[in-house]
């Protein structure tokens, strides 16, 4: 059980450092591209991601705490 709590949180550090990178990368690339609809659009999916990635532990974590289940360490 400590396995995959521990993946869990590893994942929630994950995340928000991998779509803050997504996001710059495609800063980048709309700075440099005609038409940056693509990009904005990508960024704007990686926004949609990100939140309900964290919405889903959060839920995850007050779920568990309520019904006595094993609490996630923060």
């Amino acid at each position: 059980m400590d396995d995959i709590l521990s993946v869990i949180v590893l994942f929630q550090i994950l995340i928000p450092i991998g779509g803050g990178m997504r996001i710059v990368a495609c800063l980048i690339y709309m700075s440099a591209a005609e038409d940056p609809t693509s990009y904005k659009n990508r960024i704007r999916n990686v926004l949609i991601f990100i939140v309900l990635s964290e919405c889903i532990g959060s839920i995850l974590h007050v779920v568990l705490g309520y019904f006595g289940g094993t609490v996630i360490p923060t």
